[in-house]
């Protein structure tokens, strides 16, 4: 009992990779597109992005999009504001900066939220009517990938920085979400949805119903669809690997990770700095997890 509650403690942290139990999602509270969204700035904000592994420019980015956001209401804008504050959690995760983690994954999730009651009104009003996510989530067309991902996303951060209960409420929202987008388009953001199953399979083996075999045909399912994004090996390690106690292929994938061209996909190249570094941090720890 003692281990199932561990892993169920684990798994929302997964997608992947509010406030209190409900995450201030108030469904019934409708957002209206409001204007067009002022191009140049949008230009400019994309710009800073697109340098984004320069702390500086990632949060100058913000910024500006949170300007345009203020001027016009727009489901792009606010998704694209999800995955950067999503990504400075990440960043912050990895410094041990926990106050400045748990206020971005909160303020991706916001953002995500807003993105989702306009880009997926028939999802926001099937949860205001009081129907279940996982019922309410397959409302949600194609266009709200984008909305989806950074909410299960940023919703599986926050909600591992909130105690056993809250991780257990929000564990099958999350999967439901990730099943849906995988339904729509398995290779959205590098594979993400065979990536989360390959970390959600591990975690439940042997006592909630997973497959480590199952696992790993999902890690090389994500490896063979975008194998420029370091993250999927990373998460292979760390999950499966340290579950079947498999320590050569740990080190390495982990090492393949380290040696891997961060800029071999440009779009991601910041993404996969990151990643490097935490391999780099696991393969510290190999003594410890083995």
């Amino acid at each position: 009992m003692k281990q199932l509650m561990t892993v169920m403690a684990v798994l929302v942290g997964l997608a992947v990779s509010g406030c209190a139990t409900q995450h201030a999602a108030k469904w019934d509270e409708k957002v209206t597109a409001t204007g067009a969204v002022d191009t140049a700035a949008a230009g400019d904000a994309d710009a800073l992005w697109a340098e984004r592994k320069d702390p500086a420019k990632h949060m100058a980015a913000i910024a500006k999009w949170e300007a345009i956001a203020a001027a016009s209401a727009d489901a792009e804008v606010f998704a694209k504001l999800a995955r950067a504050w999503y990504f400075a959690g990440e960043r912050a995760a990895f410094e041990d900066k926990n106050e400045k983690r748990d206020e971005a994954y909160q303020k991706g999730l916001d953002w995500a939220t807003k993105s989702l009651k306009l880009s997926a009104p028939d999802f926001a009003k099937s949860m205001a009517e009081g129907k279940t996510h996982a019922e309410s989530i397959t409302k949600a067309p194609k266009e709200s990938i984008p909305a989806m991902y950074w909410y299960a996303s940023n919703l599986g951060k926050w909600a591992a920085s909130k105690g056993f209960a809250t991780r257990l409420r929000y564990k099958d929202d999350i999967k439901a979400t990730i099943d849906h987008i995988k339904s729509m388009d398995e290779k959205y953001f590098f594979a993400a949805p065979w990536r989360y199953l390959g970390g959600y399979e591990a975690q439940t083996a042997g006592l909630a119903g997973g497959s480590l075999e199952k696992s790993e045909e999902n890690f090389k399912k994500a490896v063979e669809l975008a194998p420029t994004y370091l993250g999927t090996k990373v998460l292979w390690a760390d999950y499966l690997c340290v579950k079947r106690q498999d320590k050569a292929t740990f080190e390495k994938l982990l090492k393949d990770v380290v040696a891997a061209s961060a800029t071999a996909e440009p779009e991601i190249e910041a993404e996969n700095m990151l990643e490097q570094e935490k391999a780099k941090k696991l393969l510290s720890q190999i003594d410890e997890k083995f």
